[in-house]
């Protein structure tokens, strides 16, 4: 019950917010960006430290207006999603580029499901806009992580639907897909693939930003079970309010194992580098060494092994 409540209490404070047009909430924006950073101070140690370890060239000035930069990319983002309450398919088609449909959509006419990649940079919630630009009939769905906070999760997954899409909770993606792969009508899922894996089966690393990272691998391990055709979608910020998403091709990384999923990560690497504020320097990327992990699971396997 009281999720229930929570819920329509956000339902209805960001929806009378959504109603005010975007140049509007982008002021708030500005008001909320100066309190997140002077006064709040949110997650500004864990920013600045991430900043520190993919840019030690860089002086202190520079490093400090990427953080300046970010958190008034954050707090516009924040907006932006709310916006999506209220906001007219007209207003969304100018504010969104879309580049690349129509490589999903051969994917639909030759009955290949489409597993599209992308990172948290620029504003992901709008990707689903790209749906709408497809000839080709598919079932759209995208993989997520359940937040913590149940009502603010039921609202994102309201607005989420907007677009007639799927939602797939991160723990039923295999056995979701298997199920769609029998039915006739043609399918995309879309994989939101840069956080750090979050189970205890193993775990597999590369540099990415400089940095020794632990990635998942869940994408294409199922997309090689059904024959999926592995694409990257890209977000670049072309002006405020405005982006510009771009579907490519993902050509598979020579004497890898996991082929797709690191040039998958160089693509996303390369975009981070071009609009660095733009990525989600907030979460805890690297809070977990190899060498840890390592020490880890030997003492979970055999505590003997970590002594």
């Amino acid at each position: 019950m009281r999720d229930k409540i929570l819920y329509y209490v956000y339902r209805g404070f960001f929806g009378a917010l959504a109603y005010l047009p975007l140049s509007w909430l982008f002021v708030l924006s500005d008001g909320i960006c100066w309190l997140v950073i002077h006064v709040f101070h949110y997650r500004r140690r864990v920013v600045r430290e991430n900043l520190l370890r993919v840019f030690p060239d860089r002086s202190d000035e520079e490093r400090y207006k990427i953080e300046v930069a970010f958190y008034h990319h954050l707090c516009d983002l924040f907006f932006e999603i709310v916006k999506l309450l209220h906001i007219s398919d007209e207003e969304m088609a100018r504010r969104v580029e879309p580049e690349g449909v129509e490589l999903v959509e051969e994917c639909a006419r030759q009955g290949t499901p489409a597993f599209i990649l992308f990172g948290h940079k620029g504003n992901w919630e709008w990707a689903e806009q790209m749906y709408v630009y497809l000839r080709e009939p598919m079932t759209c769905c995208q993989v997520y992580r359940p937040l913590r906070d149940k009502a603010f999760d039921h609202l994102i997954l309201h607005l989420r639907k907007r677009f007639d899409s799927v939602s797939i909770p991160q723990m039923q993606v295999l056995r979701t897909v298997l199920r769609l792969r029998r039915e006739p009508k043609p399918f995309l899922v879309a994989f939101n693939s840069d956080q750090h894996p979050n189970s205890d089966v193993q775990t597999h690393w590369t540099t990415f930003l400089g940095q020794d990272s632990a990635y998942i691998t869940g994408a294409e391990e199922i997309g090689r079970k059904i024959g999926a055709k592995f694409l990257y979608m890209d977000f670049e910020q072309t002006r405020r309010g405005y982006y510009r998403i771009s579907i490519h091709n993902i050509e598979p990384a020579e004497g890898e194992q996991f082929p797709y999923t690191i040039s998958y990560l160089r693509m996303l690497e390369a975009s981070i580098l071009r609009q660095p504020e733009q990525w989600l320097w907030s979460h805890r990327r690297w809070y977990l060494s190899r060498e840890e992990y390592n020490r880890q699971q030997a003492h979970t396997s055999n505590p003997r092994l970590a002594e």
